[in-house]
């Protein structure tokens, strides 16, 4: 066997990879913290939290502004058309909210608060009143609009005559759809596939909606034991359910966060006449590492100096992961060809999400480590390092719940001879998957130039017995 690198900043960049992720690995309790808005409509108004696809078709017209009490008399309200947007709150809730116009006869001023932000009326020529304030669209008295306005009075000016008073008046927002529904309004955010979540609903009212976010907490133990967090987000049902048959007051406006276990598998949750039971499938210990096996066709073709081998051959694959924090995870990579030359390819990296985006459906994800190509030809078994960098795009629930869509690849782009690309388009759950994947490098050793090029179809599937540490 003849080992070569050309390089000895790649066995570097491997130690340096493999320490810091090692180093870096106790810290994963600490590597995520959810947070739970106390006032849900000030987080829903906020101008830092990210826009949203919308989970369903609603609109301005499910929507309604009714008055708490008496109306003030002169005052219109209205959802203005096309102000409907759905935002991303705590990474796992997806809420809407839009804007209200309001319209106000003969009056010298006036004020407008919500979600604890006050706005003055604007006072126009003919003492008519007009504003326009952000809104969250969530149902109930527990999310007020309040307005205080001072009606104009003929030859009186002065606002501290006393014969002048103020009028207060106080609104709410409530979901009352234009069409009925044959299901219940349950959605589930993309955060809850992973973790087989379902729910079955009887009983549900037309006018109540159910949006449902996930996140598992990795417990450090020796045991290792896991839990789901789940916020459900409940509209216009109160601020108290039944959670396995137990009065719950909601934590903030509409809003219930629970901790699950692996059993039993499924909560029983109630509000009013609905019914609404949470399937859900995690493990009762978790085991950070992860081995898959695939394997496939290939089209693979070599050449060296004096001869060129072209055939279809089987190349049998290894994917092994380990988990670090929520965003990193150290991978390998392993492939052999079943043929005269035996091409092994087998890389470890570790794998950094960069950026998540698109209503956190899309993932970056940027690899840093070292790999090696082993072949044999002329009698003799080279085994060379190299250190391609790569990068994948991970697109979730792509074409169904749980399943994933990644498109990625490594590079050595060509430096004397020596190049590396390895490209990859996979899609499928964690239970089955399948990749069409594309293989080529050129190596120079001792004036002579090898290369190798492959690509084919590869079928792969967990081995659930390997999980490890």
């Amino acid at each position: 066997m003849l080992i070569r690198t050309k390089q000895m900043s790649v066995v570097s960049v491997f130690l340096v990879t493999f320490v810091w992720a090692f180093l870096t690995s106790g810290d994963r309790a600490l590597a995520y913290v959810l947070s739970i808005p106390p006032q849900l409509s000030m987080e829903v108004l906020s101008e830092s939290v990210p826009t949203a696809f919308a989970p369903t078709d609603f609109n301005v017209g499910d929507f309604r502004i009714e008055w708490i009490g008496e109306p003030i008399p002169g005052v219109t309200v209205r959802i203005e058309e096309r102000s409907l947007e759905w935002v991303r709150v705590s990474e796992l809730l997806v809420l809407p909210r839009a804007r209200i116009l309001f319209e106000m006869d003969r009056i010298e001023g006036g004020r407008i608060t919500s979600a604890g932000f006050s706005q003055a009326v604007s006072v126009q020529g003919g003492h008519q009143g007009r504003a326009e304030i952000p809104v969250a669209l969530i149902s109930g008295d527990q999310n007020p609009i309040e307005l205080r306005i001072r009606p104009f009075r003929e030859g009186v000016r002065a606002p501290d005559t006393g014969v002048t008073k103020d009028i207060h008046g106080k609104l709410r927002v409530v979901f009352r759809p234009r069409s009925e529904s044959k299901t219940a309004r349950v959605y589930l955010d993309t955060s809850c596939s992973r973790y087989g979540l379902k729910t079955e609903s009887l009983g549900f009212k037309a006018d109540e909606w159910v949006y449902i976010g996930c996140r598992m907490v990795h417990t450090e133990s020796i045991y290792r034991t896991s839990s789901l967090e789940v916020l459900v987000y409940w509209d216009n049902v109160g601020q108290s359910i039944l959670v396995g048959g137990i009065e719950t007051p909601s934590s903030s406006v509409s809003l219930w966060p629970l901790r699950l276990y692996a059993d039993p598998g499924t909560i029983l949750l109630r509000a009013g006449s609905h019914e609404m039971r949470l399937r859900y499938s995690i493990p009762r210990q978790l085991h950070h590492g992860a081995v898959s096996l695939g394997i496939g066709p290939y089209a693979f073709n070599f050449r060296d100096e004096s001869h060129e081998v072209s055939n279809t051959t089987l190349m049998p694959t290894l994917y092994s992961s380990y988990f670090i924090t929520e965003s990193m995870r150290l991978v390998a990579f392993g492939a052999v060809t079943a043929n005269a030359q035996l091409i092994s390819d087998f890389g470890v990296y570790l794998s950094s999400e960069y950026i998540r985006t698109l209503d956190r459906r899309v993932a970056v994800n940027l690899m840093l480590g070292v790999h090696s190509i082993a072949f044999r030809t002329g009698g003799q078994y080279y085994f060379l390092l190299g250190a391609p960098q790569g990068a994948e795009v991970v697109v979730y629930d792509f074409l169904g719940r749980a399943r994933n869509l990644t498109l990625g690849g490594f590079v050595y782009p060509s430096i004397q001879g020596k190049a590396y690309y390895n490209t990859w388009i996979r899609w499928g759950s964690g239970a089955l998957f399948g990749e069409i994947n594309y293989i080529a490098w050129e190596e120079k050793l001792d004036s002579e130039q090898y290369s190798s090029r492959s690509m084919g179809v590869t079928l792969g599937f967990p081995l659930g017995f390997l999980g490890f540490l």
